[in-house]
């Protein structure tokens, strides 16, 4: 069975109003058949740890056009208040088909135990539940970590529903982040539910971390040699244009222009950061690529500001990744390469820059 890759609008859920707590009475007068599984809190970049769920759902119970699906989650902490967070999806018109469409949400919380309650709908009223809970606790090297989220907390990847930081970060120059939308492993074909949570969360724990500052943000991926999306004074407000921008990246798909040109990949990578150069500060943020060629001599402009390469490692698989492409264009710029595969690492390498 196929898989229709729709990742992932939901990464970015929003926060919702309590009134939304009568979503979970009704009654509906269909059921939807779908699978939904919970995955295991982790402590991410920003210093909280990172919950959420994935579900699929077979794409031949929408057909035709105009099928909207909507998923709520109330996140009660055993100490607390319930939390909404969910958001909507207009599918596009749907064939027959055998397909699947899966999708994943995520959330962040403090240490303590949560119940969660969830549910998607469509516009057919019909519904899929399913309810679990889950308990955060530090263990190992996390007792060394001091959270960033207080016990019994649960927010949104934007921040939202959290206290304002009372240290908040000196305001910084100009920032551009380059994020690479690619799988985690190099060897897959398919960004997948898990690989876009990380991106995510990544992105919203650097901004944060680097404190108030003009940024300008670009998404892309070197595989395809596309420019996804960009914007100038982005803030994590924005996440969820991120993730939309996640929804329109269909690796499996090469334009025949991409293929005749088996090195146009560098050229790509050179414009961006060319386009770039004289930025105070730029960083390219993302999982290592399946290039490990070197960044030819005289391709980068020299520039005046500074470079950075994050690249974010399986912090399962040890050793040392190949220097690829990126590292190679850092270093060309006499920037600075850090692997990140713990949130220690991240740290570190937030203050190198």
């Amino acid at each position: 069975m196929g898989t229709l890759q729709l990742v992932t609008v939901l990464w970015a859920q929003a926060l919702l109003p309590a009134s939304w707590a009568s979503t979970f009475d009704r009654t509906f007068a269909g059921v939807l058949n779908c699978e939904v599984s919970a995955t295991r809190p982790f402590l991410n970049f920003g210093f909280r740890y990172q919950a959420g769920y994935f579900f699929s759902t077979s794409l031949s119970q929408f057909f035709g056009p105009g099928h909207r699906l909507t998923v709520v989650a109330r996140v009660t902490p055993r100490q607390g208040d319930a939390v909404y967070l969910g958001q909507g999806l207009d599918l596009p018109p749907v064939p027959k088909t055998k397909q699947v469409l899966e999708m994943g949400g995520g959330f962040l919380v403090g240490e303590g135990e949560y119940r969660v309650d969830w549910l998607l709908f469509d516009d057919q009223d019909r519904a899929c539940r399913k309810s679990w809970k889950t308990k955060v606790a530090r263990a190992g090297a996390d007792k060394k970590v001091p959270l960033a989220i207080a016990p019994d907390t649960v927010a949104e990847f934007s921040l939202a529903g959290l206290a304002p930081r009372q240290n908040e970060p000196n305001a910084g120059g100009p920032l551009t982040v380059l994020l690479n939308a690619a799988p985690l492993s190099p060897r897959r074909t398919r960004l997948r539910s898990s690989d876009g949570m990380l991106l995510v969360g990544a992105l919203s724990s650097l901004l944060e971390r680097l404190g108030a500052r003009p940024v300008r943000l670009i998404v892309f991926n070197l595989d395809k040699r596309q420019e996804l999306y960009r914007r100038d004074g982005f803030r994590s407000v924005r996440l969820g244009e991120v993730a939309e921008a996640f929804n329109q990246l269909e690796l499996g798909l090469v334009d025949y222009e991409v293929l005749k040109s088996p090195k146009g990949h560098v050229d790509f990578l050179a414009d961006l950061l060319n386009r770039e150069s004289n930025t105070e500060t730029v960083v390219l943020l993302g999982p290592t690529t399946r290039y490990f060629e070197r960044m030819p001599s005289g391709k980068l402009e020299k520039g005046s500001g500074r470079i950075f390469n994050l690249q974010l490692l399986p912090f399962f698989r040890g050793g040392m990744p190949f220097p690829d492409i990126f590292d190679s264009a850092a270093r060309r710029r006499k920037g600075k390469s850090k692997l990140i595969r713990t949130p220690a690492d991240f740290a570190k390498a937030i203050e190198a820059i």
